[in-house]
């Protein structure tokens, strides 16, 4: 069974964490037990639609509004005045470290980041975590073929590449004609590179290249800095 817990007020969350709670028996549960200290596993993490990969599962105790998990120690403490808002927070803070730190290189972290990056490893697969999470793109491109509908793009690198209407995050997208471009929200499997959704498209007027000469003639006409005089101070 999943729990969907519920953003707090207080927060400006849009999404819903989805996170799978057992007590130490194995049980499922979906109230929480009346005492001064619960303690939970948590045995998945998912924010909106990313999906963290858990080495284990974490053990945590619930007590004087603090959810703190074994593994974490004081690097990341759940707060709230409920136990769902202190798992809230905590999951909130761990999904935030980690896309914070993931982008950087170890040389481009300080000593805290390297300290809070070293639990998240021990905490998160990040290798399964890379493997698995779509890469997303923004590309260009234009509809190269459609029978009836369209099946086939050509994206800005002369690539092309088929393309099923249950792809296309748009309704709008069946009305498309031969030629017609499009700014599109691209995701992609990160070991491949195939496509696997399209979360967004929109329509963009065709840009229209001047010819050769004309371009020739804008160059001629603009010059280069090596005209420029030098300017001696």
């Amino acid at each position: 069974m999943t729990l969907f817990m519920p953003s707090p007020t207080s927060m400006p969350i849009a999404f819903v964490d989805t996170v799978l709670l057992r007590e130490a028996g194995g049980s499922m549960v979906q109230k929480y037990r009346d005492s001064d200290a619960t303690q939970m596993t948590i045995d998945q993490v998912e924010v909106g639609t990313t999906s963290y990969p858990l080495r284990q599962s974490l053990n945590a105790t619930f007590v004087g509004g603090q959810l703190v998990a074994e593994s974490l120690g004081p690097v990341f403490v759940g707060y709230g005045e409920s136990r769902e808002a202190a798992l809230q927070d905590l999951i909130l803070k761990i999904h935030a470290s980690f896309q914070e730190l993931i982008a950087k290189r170890p040389f481009e972290m300080n000593g805290d980041e390297q300290h809070r990056w070293d639990v998240l490893r021990e905490l998160i697969d990040v290798t399964v975590y890379k493997n698995t999470t779509a890469v997303v793109v923004r590309q260009f491109g234009k509809v190269t073929q459609v029978r009836p509908w369209p099946q086939e793009v050509e994206w800005d690198n002369g690539r092309k590449e088929a393309v099923l209407l249950r792809q296309v995050n748009s309704p709008d997208f069946i009305t498309y004609k031969p030629g017609q471009p499009f700014e599109a929200v691209v995701e992609r499997n990160p070991l491949t590179g195939e496509l696997l959704r399209i979360s967004h498209i929109e329509r963009r007027r065709q840009i229209l290249r001047m010819p050769p000469e004309q371009e020739r003639q804008l160059v001629d006409a603009i010059g280069s800095s090596r005209q420029l005089e030098t300017t001696q101070l």
